[in-house]
């Protein structure tokens, strides 16, 4: 048999296993970063106040399709209520 196979593992430096641990430590502190940043979901009540608000923007300039967003706003609060 040649000598190549015969090759030993050799154990990771010291190096190689701060940079694993460095790395693992990096991913973590992004990931719990990046769930604070993350958009938190609207409730039912903030909806239908934001669909107010664009119905009143848009009013002036576009009143069907203000009066479009009134209307969904109007819904989603009934359903809101069920």
């Amino acid at each position: 048999m040649t000598s190549s196979a015969f090759k030993l593992r050799s154990a990771p430096s010291a190096a190689a296993l701060l940079a694993g641990a460095l790395g693992s430590g990096y991913a973590f502190v992004v990931a719990q970063l990046s769930s604070l940043m993350r958009p938190q979901r609207e409730t039912p009540a903030e909806a239908v106040m934001r669909l107010r608000v664009l119905a009143d923007h848009y009013a002036p300039r576009q009143p069907s399709f203000a009066a479009d967003l009134r209307a969904a706003a109007d819904r989603a609060e009934v359903d809101a209520m069920r």
